[in-house]
């Protein structure tokens, strides 16, 4: 099976999330210092790297597994399978979060791995055995 959303497509669809991400990020971190802090950030920003990871980590994983796509995919109009068509797993939405962090953080260059893959799946994507097709 071959992807068929392009580079472009798929990096809309990251910029949609992104915003979406970290909003729900700060939400999540205001909630905890009200009720924790009694409206007074702590020192430092522990506080906001401890929530930012797993907030992000839940807001792609759960969107992958039980919708097969974020708002921002929904938006792009494309959604995640797997190489058989059939719903990705929680542990392939696992390796493909972990996996896209250096995918991403090394330039992009495991995102621009797409254009020199017969399938067209980026690095993470071959990672987790998972594609992205259109809707």
């Amino acid at each position: 099976m071959k992807s068929d959303v392009s580079l472009l497509r798929r990096l809309g669809a990251m910029s949609y999330d992104v915003f979406l991400a970290f909003s729900l990020v700060f939400f999540v971190t205001g909630v905890i210092i009200i009720v924790f802090f009694n409206s007074e950030a702590p020192n430092g920003n522990a506080l906001f790297y401890l929530v930012t990871i797993p907030t992000t980590y839940l807001y792609f994983t759960w969107s992958w597994v039980k919708g097969r796509q974020t708002l921002g995919m929904k938006a792009w109009k494309f959604q995640i399978r797997q190489m058989n068509g059939n719903n990705i797993t929680q542990k392939q939405a696992f390796i493909r979060f972990i996996s896209a962090i250096p995918a991403f953080a090394f330039f992009g260059l495991g995102f621009l791995y797409q254009l020199f893959d017969k399938n067209n799946r980026t690095i993470h994507g071959k990672i987790s055995n998972t594609i992205l097709i259109k809707n």
